[in-house]
């Protein structure tokens, strides 16, 4: 029976034969597909030999180029004109124009940013200078050095001369009117952003923070409490501690019984959490009658109810 179960299995119709036939004859034409393709579209292989070839042809003529001497018989005063172009003369880089750097072989663009550099009071003191031009080439720098003439106003002036004197002035006078004044102890409580900037190691952005920090809290009760403000280093605080006096205005209090769960979680000594339960114990024993009840609370320790006690109030 096993004999017969394999003959059967190997046993197919006309058109499940055909179906094989075919099926086998695409198989051999995806195979063969892209030697098709290469075949009708191929390009030639890309003439790898021919451009070493160039290559090296190109590198052998700039050898032989660079490497190539003088003609003997050439007078020792004209070896200076065989190897320097014909456009190339004597001038000023402090007054020679746009077109005359393009004249000298220089880019437009390069022309530019040196006229640029000239209107913003640059000037150029020796021919060395002019390495200092971006976008100017080493080889085209070098050429033009010997043709360089500068005036002597500006050739002999020493570089300690009076526009570095006036940049000095300039700078003394401008950091004169951006010094911070002298630190003077602030309060606390009323000291606006512009105050709290005048302490050192506070900028717009602390101040603004130690501001809205105090505005959530409802107000300072000490002068510690500055010290919690969120990214506030321990460094800068005890560097302004000192300068930190307290009023004793009134604080911004919460009345238990009568504040919801969202104003409740807005205090940032109370949060979320904090904030959920009280409104669970109020729900489940009524009004809050002393602010000691809070103690009750999983939530609220010795720490917690200390920093809290000060911003709560009760009311029947």
């Amino acid at each position: 029976m096993h004999k017969t179960s394999l003959k059967e299995l190997f046993r197919f119709s006309r058109k499940e034969q055909a179906g094989i036939v075919l099926l086998l004859l695409l198989v051999w034409l995806t195979s063969r597909a892209p030697d098709l393709w290469f075949y009708l579209h191929g390009t030639a292989p890309p003439d790898t030999a021919g451009c070493a070839a160039a290559l090296r042809s190109l590198e052998a003529a700039a050898a032989d180029v660079t490497n190539k001497p003088l003609a003997p018989d050439l007078p020792a005063d004209r070896v200076a004109a065989a190897v320097v172009p014909a456009a190339l003369f004597y001038f000023d880089p402090n007054t020679l124009p746009a077109e005359g750097w393009q004249r000298l072989g220089v880019s437009a663009r390069t022309a530019a940013t040196i006229d640029r550099y000239r209107q913003k009071g640059g000037r150029f003191r020796s021919a060395a200078d002019l390495e200092r031009i971006y976008g100017l080439s080493p080889s085209l720098c070098r050429q033009l050095q010997p043709y360089v003439r500068i005036t002597g106003s500006v050739a002999d002036r020493r570089p300690d001369s009076s526009m570095h004197a006036e940049r000095r002035d300039t700078a003394y006078h401008y950091g004169a009117r951006h010094r911070k004044p002298l630190p003077q102890a602030i309060d606390v409580n009323a000291a606006d952003t512009a105050e709290w900037q005048l302490l050192p190691g506070i900028g717009p952005g602390f101040a603004r923070r130690i501001v809205a920090f105090r505005e959530k809290l409802g107000g300072f009760y000490d002068v510690s409490q500055v010290g919690e403000c969120y990214g506030l280093p321990d460094s800068t605080f005890k560097k302004i501690q000192p300068l930190l006096q307290i009023s004793n205005g009134s604080l911004k209090k919460i009345d238990l019984n009568l504040t919801d769960e969202k104003s409740l979680a807005a205090h940032p000594y109370i949060r979320y959490k904090l904030a959920r339960l009280i409104i669970q114990y109020r729900s489940a024993h009524g009004a809050f009658r002393r602010v000691e009840e809070l103690r009750q609370l999983p939530l609220v320790d010795d720490v917690i109810y200390r920093k809290i006690e000060h911003y709560i109030v009760i009311t029947f």
